[in-house]
């Protein structure tokens, strides 16, 4: 008796320490089991909440969907397959789930292999749909853990098993008198957005750039010079193009880009530049433990560069127009751009404004207009 007590004492201690361990990184397989999609990507959600509650990272998506391409029938249900599937998302677990759904409660069975030792173990119980949230971490805290989920009664098999002592004795009115059980607490948001994209949803982090850190922009549009240097001459209106070069180093919708563009019609002059933008995602809400949002991004950009022009023209003895030597001067610039998500490796784009900002030496020259692009993301 004193070694079953024992035993269940320390069950009951490393269950509530989990969520207190260190974040590991968790390939989430799909669903397999039954015949409705709808309960499969119900105990989908809830492993991802129950993830998020324990402090774990679960690894994109697409990641894991590329890891089992290379799976010979596109499951993972082996060792061998499991230690692939880890390898290739460097993944510290590899968890695949079951279903069975009833009327009132679904069978769901956790399969998890450890990559550092090769352990592969299984857990399985009844889920109430009403409490799936609390009773699915509860499966995962036991079966995420170094040490493994052990001998002797699992947590929700000892609660489930009558007590040996009697009922708490009555109090002197004659009503049962129980303590009161502390309520669970709130999981926070995982780091997971159900993006909305037109081309098909999809559960991506971070929200603005999906995980694809890398990108490569083209874009068309027009300028106006509100304010013109010395000397210049012909229309103040041109057509203009543009390309860059972008990272998205964190996960805030920051973006560091360079690039340079030129005019394609109107007045002989160019530039090139680097800078910044915070690409904020205006309908980012939280959804069921984690995050919904529909894939437009808005915010501020400010760049810095060089702008190349020609000096004033002179009128040869023939009467012809001569264009005059190449001058650089410095240019600051700032706009609102606009990013329209058509999936995680296509976006529209738009700079709104394009104010910039060019001192000579003999006065100043001011750009406005706007551009329209696409972008591709790696």
């Amino acid at each position: 008796m004193i070694r079953r007590a024992l035993s269940c004492a320390a069950a009951a201690a490393l269950t509530a320490l989990a969520p207190a361990a260190l974040a590991d990184r968790v390939a989430v397989l799909p669903a397999r089991g039954g015949t409705d999609a709808a309960a499969r990507s119900a105990a989908e959600a809830e492993v991802a909440r129950g993830l998020a509650a324990l402090g774990h990272t679960p690894v994109p998506d697409g990641a894991v969907a590329a890891a089992l391409k290379g799976v010979a029938d596109g499951v993972a249900d082996t060792a061998d397959e499991f230690r692939a599937v880890g390898a290739q998302t460097g993944a510290d677990w590899v968890l695949t789930g079951t279903v069975e759904p009833a009327v009132t409660t679904t069978r769901v069975e956790l399969t998890a292999y450890l990559a550092s030792t090769g352990r592969v173990e299984s857990v399985a119980r009844e889920v109430d749909k009403g409490q799936a949230t609390r009773q699915t971490q509860e499966m995962l805290a036991v079966l995420l853990r170094p040490e493994g989920i052990g001998i002797g009664e699992l947590p929700w098999e000892r609660a489930a098993r009558p007590p040996s002592a009697g009922a708490p004795p009555p109090s002197e009115g004659g009503t049962v008198v129980l303590p009161p059980v502390p309520a669970a607490p709130a999981a926070p948001p995982a780091n997971e957005v159900l993006m909305a994209y037109p081309l098909g949803p999809e559960r991506v982090w971070p929200a603005y750039s999906g995980g694809r850190r890398f990108a490569v922009s083209a874009a068309l549009g027009a300028a106006v010079a509100a304010a013109r240097l010395p000397g210049a001459s012909g229309s103040a209106a041109s057509l203009v193009g543009t390309a860059r070069v972008a990272y998205a180093p964190g996960d805030r919708g920051f973006e560091l880009f360079a690039g340079g563009g030129g005019n394609l019609v109107g007045p002989f002059a160019g530039w090139i530049e680097g800078g910044a933008r915070l690409m904020l995602t205006p309908g980012l809400t939280p959804h069921e433990g984690a995050w919904r949002a529909f894939p437009l991004h808005v915010g501020p950009a400010l760049h810095l560069g060089a702008f190349f022009r020609s000096g004033a023209g002179v009128v040869g003895p023939d009467g012809a127009t001569y264009r005059g030597d190449l001058e650089v001067h410095p240019v600051l610039g700032a706009s609102i751009d606009v990013a329209l998500a058509l999936g995680p490796s296509v976006q529209l784009e738009a700079q709104l404004g394009n104010l910039r900002w060019v001192p000579a030496g003999d006065g100043s020259l001011l750009l406005v207009g706007a551009t329209l692009g696409a972008g591709a993301r790696f």
